[in-house]
């Protein structure tokens, strides 16, 4: 186990700039998630860290240990691919101890330390296979394992369960959370995936254009959004945004576009002149049917998705279109005339120039 630091670190293919002055530190035991879309900067920053790609600038400690220029081998980390690579000539057993026979590990030691990564993992029946008369989720095991035996002061995982389908990355996401609950060892994931960042991180690095746009925990991330991009990219279904003004309404500060008005959280300032230009954001299980005829906004229902214990529900209020995760409705039908509402607490407000939060105690939480 140890603390991995990033300070200032860069990474330019020719003129494109990969990764933009990335400062983060991950806890001593930490599971760090990088989350963010393709060509964001998640798997590049992954193979700085593991070696396999050089810094252009800023530098990179493991522990108490500067890696920046060391070779992967002598960074003491192990990394699961995609891809699972493992060697197909060689079975479970060999592929499990091959990194510690490169070392010169005792014979004993590695039969030790392959078959209690291979009861860990729940594999240890498999030890005689190869690769090809394993699953999807098999072989992602394997591939744990591999990294496990080593014994690594940081494990590193990229999108590894890119490849299974959903139900198996279900089942793989609840494996690699106990695997780091069991080792307590410091992970570093990258996924593109909103719902594995959620459900396995103790904290969130969301990323986009090579720059990491917010740091938190999952729920703090998910609650206080710093930017529009972290608040439509985290989250499903995903946030509504919609372009407005604040107006002063008696001594209340409402939100107004044509058609649809909400009340905002407190502490939102009162508009300098008439109104500002603003960007609101509800997220979908934020509305509700209105409790009564004169409450909230009037909504017309465009389409409807029932998703088992709740209803998913397309609306158009005014020139607004938005989308309500209410609670199973078997009744309501496109066409239909609602009125929904939004609790003032749960209204994110956003700057539509920086696209910054403009909630009052908002953290930018470690965007740099």
């Amino acid at each position: 186990m140890a603390v991995v630091e990033l300070d200032g670190v860069t990474k330019k293919f020719g003129d494109v700039v990969a990764v933009d002055a990335v400062n983060l530190a991950v806890n001593d035991g930490e599971f760090m998630v990088f989350v963010g879309p393709s060509g964001c900067g998640k798997s590049t920053t992954l193979r700085m860290v593991a070696g396999l790609e050089d810094t252009t600038a800023g530098s990179i400690r493991i522990g108490a240990r500067d890696v920046t220029a060391l070779q992967p081998k002598d960074r003491n980390v192990a990394m699961v691919f995609q891809n699972y690579a493992l060697y197909a000539h060689k079975s479970v057993y060999q592929n499990l101890g091959f990194g510690l026979q490169v070392r010169g590990t005792p014979k004993s030691e590695i039969d030790a330390q392959v078959r209690k990564a291979a009861a860990m993992l729940g594999i240890d029946d498999l030890l005689d296979r190869k690769p090809k008369q394993l699953s999807g989720g098999q072989k992602q095991r394997v591939a744990l394992g591999r990294a496990l035996v080593r014994d690594p002061d940081v494990f590193l995982l990229d999108e590894p369960l890119s490849n299974l389908d959903a139900k198996m990355r279900v089942r793989m996401r609840e494996e690699i959370a106990k695997l780091h609950a069991a080792t307590g060892s410091s992970m570093i994931y990258v996924t593109h995936d909103q719902i594995e960042a959620m459900t396995l991180g103790d904290r969130i690095a969301v990323m986009r254009d090579g720059r990491v746009q917010q740091v938190g925990p999952p729920l703090e991330i998910y609650d206080m959004p710093a930017n529009v991009f972290v608040a439509s990219f985290i989250g499903s279904p995903e946030m509504n945004l919609i372009e407005g003004e604040l107006r002063q309404s008696g001594k209340a500060i409402k939100f107004t576009c044509d058609g649809f008005s909400t009340a905002v959280p407190a502490g939102i300032k009162a508009p300098k002149a008439g109104s500002r230009a603003v960007i609101v954001g509800i997220r979908p299980e934020h509305l509700s049917y209105a409790k009564t005829a004169r409450a909230g906004f009037a909504a017309e229902v465009e389409l409807v998705e029932q998703m088992g214990a709740q209803t998913l529900l397309l609306c158009t209020a005014g020139s607004a279109q938005l989308r309500a995760l209410v609670e199973r409705d078997d009744k309501v039908r496109s066409g239909a005339r609602i009125r929904l509402q939004a609790a003032a607490a749960n209204v994110h407000i956003f700057d539509p120039e920086t696209s910054k939060s403009l909630l009052p105690g908002q953290r930018a939480g470690g965007a740099n």
